[in-house]
């Protein structure tokens, strides 16, 4: 990836382990990753932090997987983030048509694999100007663009 700065790719599965594997994997000089383990953390992060990327998993603790992909894409300034679905999950066809995410990975899955398709969808992405939500989340309808 020929960057400026690094890409930011957000982590969301409540497997530890499976947060760490990803993280260890893309985290270098043109990838940074945060982590959230819950739906929640993972909303709460896309409003606070600039994110480039969601690798998503869909069996959470408090939301499933594909209401945080709905909650994206009717967001109107986040309705163009990247979301790939890692899951344990066969991919569902219709919801993959209706909410369109960017590439769904099943579990168990090659590392390899994970970190070439990240980069594909990263690289294939304008994300030299990402939005930040001014929270709370949706009350004001303010958006900051982050320049650079």
């Amino acid at each position: 990836m020929n960057r400026e700065k690094p890409a930011s790719v957000l982590v969301v599965d409540d497997d530890r382990t499976i947060r760490h594997l990803i993280r260890n994997n893309l985290e270098d000089k043109d990838t940074r990753v945060a982590e959230a383990d819950t739906g929640f953390e993972c909303i709460r992060r896309l409003h606070e932090e600039q994110v480039d990327l969601v690798v998503l998993d869909l069996n959470l603790p408090d939301f499933n997987g594909w209401s945080i992909l709905s909650l994206l894409r009717l967001t109107a300034h986040l309705h163009h983030m990247p979301v790939i679905i890692v899951s344990v999950e066969p991919p569902d066809a219709a919801l993959m048509r209706q909410l369109k995410p960017d590439d769904y990975i099943q579990k168990p899955f090659d590392t390899r694999d994970l970190v070439l398709r990240v980069r594909k969808v990263i690289d294939s992405r304008d994300t030299e100007n990402p939005v930040i939500m001014t929270p709370p989340y949706g009350a004001t309808g303010n958006v900051q663009s982050k320049t650079h």
